[in-house]
């Protein structure tokens, strides 16, 4: 993806991942090679403003064989694809899946939460999202505090802490590549940070049939700002 910062300002997002595979780009079901055409069309554009969303066709997903998540950087706009490289379990609440770009970018989600990353820029080396799990899950604890430790950029971190409610949006049809998803629209507000007067809104749409995040716009840190995630194959 995906040195957020310093190498994709007035660029598009996804090139790095979607042209720098290699021999991978030739295996079935590859997204690298079911999307150049995709990315062609977005380098040609780049130049007449922020680059845009991809949106996968229904032909184009269904070739995809394998996890892909879909990140939308918000503030610089475009698209880039992660494909899962593991899932493990630790003291914390539910299953933490990495997500890599071609790169080596890494997004850590527990439960469809942002708990880390890795080679964005203002990296998250940790967070505690055990309340917003908690909450998510339908369970009764919709308030406490949320940690986050946020790499300065050089050897030294900032930890922001955050008290947060989660509440009930409503029910929501969510459709995505031509698929309705019956979804529970969830928000939590959050306040805190280094100087106390930081507000955040992260957004999370939750599937009424098993409780997966199927879609969420989160909180990235302060450099990056927010992510609309989409998990495109599960």
């Amino acid at each position: 993806m995906m040195n957020v910062v310093p190498r994709l300002i007035g660029a598009c997002v996804v090139a790095a991942l979607l042209t720098a595979c290699g021999s991978e780009s030739d295996a079935p079901g590859s997204l690298p090679k079911m999307a150049l055409g995709t990315v062609a069309d977005a380098f040609k554009s780049r130049r007449a403003g922020p680059p845009q969303k991809i949106v996968l066709s229904a032909e184009q997903l269904a070739q995809i064989n394998q996890p892909v998540l879909q990140i939308h950087p918000e503030s610089l706009g475009g698209t880039d694809f992660l494909q899962r490289v593991g899932s493990r379990r630790d003291s914390g609440l539910g299953v933490v899946d990495v997500w890599k770009s071609s790169d080596d970018a890494q997004i850590f989600l527990r439960n469809g939460v942002v708990v880390g990353s890795r080679g964005i820029g203002g990296d998250i080396i940790s967070a505690d999202a055990n309340v917003t799990i908690r909450a998510l899950s339908g369970q009764a604890e919709r308030n406490g505090v949320r940690t986050y430790v946020i790499s300065d950029g050089d050897v030294t971190t900032t930890e922001y802490r955050f008290r947060c409610t989660v509440e009930r949006v409503g029910p929501e049809n969510l459709t995505l590549f031509n698929q309705v998803f019956r979804t529970m629209h969830m928000r939590e507000k959050c306040i805190g940070g280094p100087d106390g007067d930081k507000l955040l809104s992260n957004d999370y749409w939750v599937q009424s049939s098993d409780g997966f995040v199927r879609k969420s716009r989160q909180w990235i840190g302060p450099r990056i700002g927010y992510f609309e995630i989409v998990v495109v194959k599960r």
